[in-house]
């Protein structure tokens, strides 16, 4: 209200009591409350109404929301000084009636918002019914509708484009003040020129905002002058442009940061690979420059227990032992880390050759039967395929059982059994299962048994500094390249069954 001009005030509707001695059409409605407000003698007949307290008590709650806002619309030209003069349909007792309708902006009451409506109803035979539905049509539609000569002046427009873009009907208005783009007129020209309709994407500054339109553009005539126009429909796609460019944008962020992963990827890709190489390269060289030196220290040991230099006594023999032992079993886990190092880079060969799998059983039974002996546990062999033969690297599968046999019998506390057992599937696989009635593993620390380095809690504990946890990890891998499989299954407390399996393709006779 501040930037409006004074408006004239009515308080009662005595004020407006000259209006009576008219013929016109008059009557006035409230903006903000949508409801008649007064009407003079000839609007209560036009409406049909006994008398203004029956005409300001007609609903108008089902008018649509463009009417409204169009009369809001009116207001606010009209309090600017402006001169609004349309044509309406109007709906007295549901029969639709033609009017040209004056408008003018006026308070009511305490400072209400109003319009004062002078209409003059249309001749009986002024336009035929077609005509009145397209008026009403071009009136209510949402899309924006508006005619130019062909020189690119606006003659006329619907509603919704008067909204929009808060234009009067004015020639003054030009084709390029409404659609910035320099070339779009002369695109359309061209267009038509073709006898073809003219459709563009563009945007235009409205008096809310920017917004996007799709405009479609035709030839047609006026029927005042009869002359060729323009005429434009505008539809808003404000929402769809924004969405199709937030998608686009979103896509190419996306692009960006799945390129700039895949770079960071590959740069931490190298230098695990670098890493990991280093790592080969020192086990390997390390593995060989300690196996050397520590073969001699276990030769000699030997060498000195033997007797080879002279006599010894009982003291001097039991230390020899331990570091016999003791050069054994370092020579044991350099032995792990060098196959495990040849594993990991790819280098590790098989030496195949056939043999019974009997000769398995005898050598483990040969090599266990002591150590069970020794820890007061029972050792229990049974191949019950013992003529079976097969085409494998006898070394590295006797390496996998010996590993799966020495886990078991470490974990196995004194009087437990420990079972190895080999058979034929129906399939033709060859299985080795080795069962023990140990300590076991919890099932979370289960899947990670075949991980390089890996020792469960309960191992740690029972056989602490016995190993560096590649034993399981070199035994997958040489199972894999056996084509094979393995297997461990366990209950902590009641034990753990290993199996490693070979397939059937790997069993001659």
């Amino acid at each position: 209200m501040a930037d409006h001009a004074p408006l004239p005030h009515f308080k009662s509707h005595q004020e407006l009591s000259s209006y009576n001695l008219l013929s016109t059409l008059v009557w006035v409605y409230k903006i903000d409350e949508n409801a008649f407000w007064w009407a003079n003698n000839a609007a209560l007949e036009f409406w049909e109404t006994d008398g203004v307290d029956a005409f300001v008590s007609i609903d108008l709650t089902e008018d649509t929301p463009v009417v409204k806002d169009r009369l809001n619309d009116v207001f606010e030209r009209c309090a600017k000084g402006e001169t609004v003069e349309e044509n309406w349909t109007l709906y007295p007792k549901d029969i639709p009636k033609m009017v040209i309708v004056n408008f003018r902006a006026i308070l009511v009451d305490e400072n209400k918002r109003a319009v004062l409506i002078e209409a003059t109803p249309f001749l009986k035979d002024e336009l035929d019914p077609r005509a009145k539905r397209i008026l009403e049509a071009a009136r209510n539609t949402p899309l924006l509708v508006s005619t130019y000569s062909l020189d690119g002046h606006l003659l006329v427009q619907n509603p919704a484009a008067v909204k929009a873009y808060g234009f009067s009907t004015d020639e003054m208005v030009a084709f390029s003040d409404r659609y910035p783009d320099i070339d779009l007129f002369n695109d359309l020209n061209e267009s038509l020129k073709q006898h073809s309709v003219f459709v563009k994407e563009v945007e235009v500054l409205t008096q809310e905002a920017p917004r996007w339109h799709r405009i479609t553009v035709e030839n047609g005539r006026d029927p005042v002058s009869g002359e060729q126009v323009y005429v434009v429909a505008e539809e808003d796609v404000t929402k769809r442009v924004q969405a199709e460019q937030d998608l686009k944008n979103l896509n190419m962020t996306l692009e960006q940061r799945v390129a700039e992963r895949t770079e960071k990827l590959s740069i931490a890709q190298a230098e695990a690979e670098a890493a990991n190489q280093a790592k080969t390269d020192f086990l390997a060289t390390m593995s060989h420059e300690l196996r050397t030196p520590l073969n001699a220290i276990i030769g000699f040991s030997e060498m000195l227990s033997a007797r080879v230099y002279g006599s010894i006594n009982e003291r001097q023999a039991s230390a020899l032992s331990d570091i016999n032992d003791s050069g054994r079993r370092l020579l044991n886990q350099i032995n792990e880390l060098l196959d495990a190092s040849t594993i990991d880079s790819g280098n590790l060969n098989l030496f195949e050759t056939t043999f019974p799998v009997s000769k398995i059983t005898d050598y483990c039974e040969r090599v266990f039967s002591l150590e069970a002996s020794k820890k007061g546990q029972r050792l229990v062999i049974e191949c019950r395929n013992a003529d079976t033969v097969i085409c494998a690297d006898e070394h590295r599968l006797t390496q996998v059982i010996i590993n799966l046999m020495t886990n078991a019998t470490k974990y196995t506390p004194k009087g437990g059994q420990i079972s190895l057992i080999i058979h034929k599937k129906e399939n033709g696989d060859v299985v080795f299962e080795i069962h023990d009635n140990g300590i076991g593993i919890e099932e979370s620390e289960l899947k990670r048994v075949f991980d390089a380095f890996m020792q469960t809690e309960q191992a740690s504990t029972l056989a602490s500094g016995k190993g560096v946890g590649l034993g399981l990890y070199i035994s997958s891998q040489l199972m894999k390249l056996h084509n094979g499989s393995i297997h461990m299954s366990s209950q902590v407390g009641k034990g753990t069954v290993a199996t490693a399996t070979l397939p059937a393709s790997r069993v001659i006779a």
